[in-house]
Order: C-alpha cells, then sequence, then structure tokens
C-alpha cells in the first residue's frame, strides 16, 4: 500500500493536518484544495451517516465491527530484537511496545464512509469515538486490478484485506497523535498540528509501509 497523503480533520470538518508524501496527484492541489476536500469529506460522511439503510441500523448489533489486529503494519521491523544485533536504529511504538497495540479493535465508524475507490486512487477513513478522522489516500486501485494482479484472492477479500491494514495503520497514527500532539502543553484542541516530532513520525510510519 503506498500512501500519496494523509489528513487529519477535527470534528468540526476543519482540516488539522496534511502530508504529501509523493509526486503524485496530490501534489498539484494547494492548501485551500485541501480545505475544501476536508470539508466535502467531512460533510459527505455526515450525509453518509444519515442515509444507512434502515435494514442496516437494526440489525447493527449483529454486525461484526471488530478490526483484526495486523502486525508491525507501517513499522520498520518483525523483529526488533534482530535490528538490535544488526545495530539497526530500533523505533518503539509506545510505552505499549514497538508495535502500540498488540489486539483487535472495535472500529467507531458504524455508519459513515470507511472506504472509497476511485479510477486515480483510494480512500480509507479511520474515526475516532470523538469524531476525529484520519484520512489515507492511496495510489492502489483494487478494484481496477486484473486477478492476475491480486493473485488467489478475489477483489472482494483484497479489498477487505487493504481496508484492514489502512485501519491498523491510520490507528497507528491516532497512536502517535495522542503520544505527540495531545500531550505537548502548548497544543490547542481543534487547531492545525505544528509539531515537528509528530510530523517526522508519520513520515517514517509512512516511509516504512511503503
Amino acid at each position: 500500500m503506498a500512501i500519496e497523503t494523509i489528513l487529519i480533520i477535527n470534528k468540526s470538518g476543519g482540516l488539522i493536518y496534511q502530508r504529501n508524501f509523493s509526486d503524485t496527484f496530490a501534489s498539484k492541489l494547494n492548501s485551500n484544495d485541501f480545505l475544501i476536500i476536508a470539508s466535502t469529506i467531512h460533510s459527505v460522511f455526515a450525509i453518509a451517516s444519515q442515509i444507512t439503510p434502515k435494514a442496516l441500523q437494526i440489525t447493527q448489533n449483529n454486525v461484526d465491527y471488530v478490526i483484526p489486529y495486523i502486525p508491525m503494519v507501517g513499522m520498520e521491523s518483525s523483529n526488533p530484537q534482530q535490528n538490535r544485533n544488526n545495530n539497526l536504529p530500533v523505533k518503539l511504538g509506545s510505552f505499549k511496545g514497538p508495535d502500540y497495540f498488540k489486539e483487535s479493535f472495535v472500529s467507531w465508524n458504524k455508519s459513515g464512509l470507511r472506504q472509497l475507490n476511485s479510477d486515480q486512487f483510494t480512500m480509507y477513513i479511520y474515526q475516532t469515538m470523538t469524531g476525529l478522522k484520519f484520512v489515507a489516500l492511496s495510489s492502489n486501485v483494487l478494484a481496477n486490478k486484473p486477478a492476475s494482479q491480486i493473485g488467489n484472492m478475489d477483489k472482494g477479500k483484497a479489498q477487505n484485506l487493504a481496508s484492514q491494514v489502512a485501519d491498523n495503520f491510520l490507528r497507528k497514527i491516532y497512536c502517535v497523535y495522542c503520544d505527540y500532539v495531545m500531550k505537548d502543553p502548548f497544543y490547542s484542541l481543534e487547531m492545525p498540528i505544528k509539531s515537528e516530532l509528530f510530523d517526522k513520525k508519520v513520515k517514517q510510519m509512512v516511509g516504512n509501509l511503503s
């Protein structure tokens, strides 16, 4: 999964963080374009939440929203001890361990958008319990890939796996946000993120993922 852009949208629809990681379509957009994109995503997300089919709302308690844990997504190595033996830097996730979390988790996004496929990109959205949205734009478009490029896995399963990988990755970005942004005494809620440490960590994780 090649991540092109990361966006963080606050609960009011304001863009508080945006970074490009490649010279593709996203690099042609200016800051005002991304503000419009963030507002549009927020609005469409709200509309999608309202038009969720009644049948799904009634049976929602029977729907499994658990996202399986996928090890070391966006991390440097699945074997930190091997890195130590080879004198390579070890990137610890947090005080919880090198991979931030090691268990499946429940998606809070139960009625809005989770994934959007187009001819040019795929968008993944991870929403937190407080309404903060982490958005990843990927250049991988599984919907248009021939079966020969996906292998034995059908497109539906491949898209579901990609969505689970994105959920794990964006949840780790959320963990980094909690560690480097929310613990900053000078940060004001709902305001643009200007933490260099957070920005550096996100770039490292995107680099490890691609």
